[in-house]
């Protein structure tokens, strides 16, 4: 059979029998055929084309418009029969994009929906004159950019005209769009572009849309920002690096642009957080930044920074909500026109920051930091350090010439162990701010047991010494080795045998310096210091002793008496001692101490002329028997008695020397006939010989 009867015969067995009609469950998805993708259409005569299965027909085609690509609201809708694949559309719009989709009806039952999204654009097209910026949709400004499920989208702000197309700018690292590497162009009205290729990963870009007619370029939009896949886990975030202002840098505008980089190249935070302070401990915020979901790699201040002024940043990614550690803190001024140098009548007094008040710093080069708070720079900053909090030791301290200085290091090593004050001052030539508020320190070791703790050392009031005040600091310093323990238990007392109440108590800070209350004038004190480690107590200072007397006129500390006889006072009461000073009848004498029988006192010798101990004082042992209490001058009702001193025990006796011939000498412990030979006086009841 020839193919063209073949074809004859195909032609009749339609023309009699037709296409059967379409059941529900044989409808499929219309295909779109005109308008081709975002064409242009005359908004009054807007024709669209479909095809359809010949397997069968259904009852209708439903068409439906949207200007939304969901097809959430539905701006027209049509029916035609199933018959026909082709729809005029009423009078749409002008100047809109379109989306639309066809699907089959049979009865009440509908068969899918076209499976291509489609769109077209309204006329009329505008003129090169007409053209205006486009509105940038997505990524919004600091998004991030997945190059495989994400495009650039914009929107045309007109009503009245359709562009021909648009040209797409996209600049990596800098907004200068200099760089056309990864530039585009729509072809169409259509609002969204993707990259043809992938861009680098990681990378910040910027963008930016000009519309295009009648052979012009409209004006360009604003720029946006946005960072290329991949963003960070949380939990790998890092801290930025910030780039600028930084190192002390000195910025000559009130609202700086901070800027700073990501050291992990491989993905990107999805945000950050600026801290911007006036204190270099960030305790004072100016202003918190938080941008959780907007990525960056520059800012300008949000707040107009007074001139003359000291501020500091640091800077912490964010990712899933989760911020990042921070940055190092970062120093900058503001000088917008050079003059913020201080005036000498208006230095600014310094504030100090670390180290903190008794802290405890491992290093023996400690950094010593503070800031200015003033609206000025002097030249430079003077710093004062000692080991006594009111400076009287030597200054160990130094300057720094730099008016931006915030910090100075001894250039040797400090003790260990050790307490010290410090304060700073700001000068400009040879005048000089008041300083500012002292504040002390310990340099380590700090104590870990007890058993690295040893006995204290009592520096002031020297043992033995007079001062002129009623509040007397009193000063230690731990032994050697010596290490800082948590605390001190300081003993102050009128008694020698500390039986009185203690005017001090235990501290628990291990400072070295106390101020005592106010003591009583013309009044001897006892004490000792004793460190406590661990709730525990460790060894115990020696004891010393001073006097209190604030305008000299305090009788020496001690029971006065005169001379009764001419008498050698020894360094000891025995006769072979040496001789330390000759007393004579009518001397005065001052007695500071007895031995526990209360035979022999300890003199403090006095100047007769001025009834006050020598500068050297000279010390020494008299027979109670050679003295009376009390001097001829002392009022009437007042009494003293040599039992109300302290008792010590004298010193030995010098050894002989050796192969020496034995002395027939008087002492103390000599029979009644050896004393009385030697010419002394026996005391039958202390059985004691006094010795001439």
């Amino acid at each position: 059979m020839s193919k063209r009867l073949i074809f004859a015969l195909v032609l009749m067995t339609l023309a009699l029998f037709g296409l059967s009609a379409c059941t529900p469950c044989d409808m499929v998805a219309p295909g779109l055929v005109s308008p081709d993708w975002r064409e242009i259409l005359d908004p009054n005569a807007a024709v669209l084309d479909w095809n359809y299965t010949d397997s069968c027909t259904p009852d209708n085609f439903e068409i439906l418009l949207s200007k939304y690509s969901d097809f959430s609201i539905i701006a027209h809708t049509g029916t035609v029969a199933g018959s026909t694949t082709t729809w005029t559309a009423p009078t749409l719009d002008d100047a809109e994009e379109y989306f639309w989709a066809v699907r089959a009806k049979d009865e009440s039952v509908y068969g899918p929906q076209s499976t291509e999204l489609r769109s077209f654009f309204t006329g009329p097209t505008c003129g090169a004159g007409d053209l205006v910026a486009p509105n940038l949709g997505d990524p919004p400004s600091g998004g991030i950019y997945d190059n495989d499920y994400d495009s650039l989208t914009w929107s045309w702000p007109l009503h009245t005209c359709i562009p021909e197309s648009y040209r797409v700018e996209v600049s990596i690292h800098v907004p200068s769009f200099t760089d056309t590497t990864y530039n585009g162009a729509t072809g169409s009205p259509g609002t969204s572009w993707g990259f043809g290729s992938p861009p680098p990963a990681a990378t910040q870009f910027w963008w930016r849309i000009s519309a295009y007619a009648d052979g012009s370029y409209g004006p360009a939009s604003m720029h946006k920002r946005f960072f290329t896949a991949p963003a960070c886990a949380s939990g790998s975030l890092v801290a930025p690096v910030p780039e600028s202002p930084v190192d002390d840098e000195t910025v000559l505008y009130q609202m700086p642009i901070f800027t700073w980089s990501y050291p992990d190249p491989s993905c990107t935070p999805e945000g950050q957080r600026i801290l911007l302070s006036d204190k270099p401990d960030m305790s004072s915020i100016i202003f918190d930044a938080n941008s959780p979901t907007s990525a960056a790699r520059a800012m300008i201040s949000w707040a107009s920074l007074a001139d003359c002024g000291e501020y500091y940043w640091q800077i912490s990614a964010i990712s899933g909500g989760i911020e990042g550690p921070a940055s190092p803190v970062e120093r900058f001024i503001i000088d917008t026109a050079g003059t913020c140098d201080c005036a000498p009548t208006s230095l600014p007094i310094p504030e100090l920051v670390s180290p903190n008040p008794y802290e405890i710093v491992p290093d023996l080069q400690p950094s010593l930091q503070w800031t200015n708070p003033g609206s000025c720079f002097p030249e430079g900053f003077g710093v004062n350090l000692n080991e006594y909090h009111d400076f009287s030791g030597p200054n160990l301290g130094g300057g720094a010439s730099d008016p931006h200085a915030t910090n100075w290091t001894p250039a040797s090593p400090l003790d260990p162990a050790t307490q010290y004050w410090w304060r700073v001052f700001s000068g400009v030539g040879t005048d000089f701010s008041d300083p500012s508020g002292q504040r002390s320190f310990f340099t380590g070791p700090e104590c870990t047991s007890l058993a690295e703790v040893v006995a204290p050392v009592l520096l002031a009031p020297a043992d033995g010494s007079t001062v002129d005040t009623l509040t007397p600091a009193i000063k230690y310093t731990t032994g050697v080795p010596g290490c800082i323990p948590d605390g001190y238990l300081l003993e102050l007392h009128e008694l020698a045998d500390f039986s009185d109440p203690n005017l001090l108590t235990e501290y628990s800070l291990p400072a070295t310096t106390v101020i005592t209350d106010p003591l009583t004038n013309c009044q001897q004190y006892h004490m000792s210091v004793t460190p406590v480690q661990d709730g525990v107590y460790g060894p115990e200072s020696d004891h010393s002793s001073f006097f209190v007397d604030i305008d000299g006129t305090c009788t020496p500390p001690g029971s006065p008496g005169t001379s009764k006889s001419n008498f050698f006072c020894r360094a000891s009461p025995w006769a072979v001692s040496e001789e330390r000073w000759t007393i004579e009848i009518g001397h005065r004498v001052l007695a500071i101490a007895r031995n526990p029988q209360t035979t022999y006192v300890l003199l403090n010798v006095l100047d007769q002329n001025t009834l006050e101990p020598f500068v050297h004082e000279i010390h020494c042992w008299a027979w109670l028997g050679n003295l009376i209490p009390g001097w001829p001058e002392t009022p009437e009702g007042v009494e003293f008695d040599f039992e109300d001193l302290e008792v010590v025990i004298p010193p030995d006796p010098p050894e002989e020397e050796p192969d020496s011939e034995p002395e027939n000498v008087c002492s103390p412990t000599s029979s009644y006939e050896d004393c009385t030979a030697f010419g002394g006086k026996y005391d039958r009841k202390a059985n004691e010989c006094h010795c001439p």
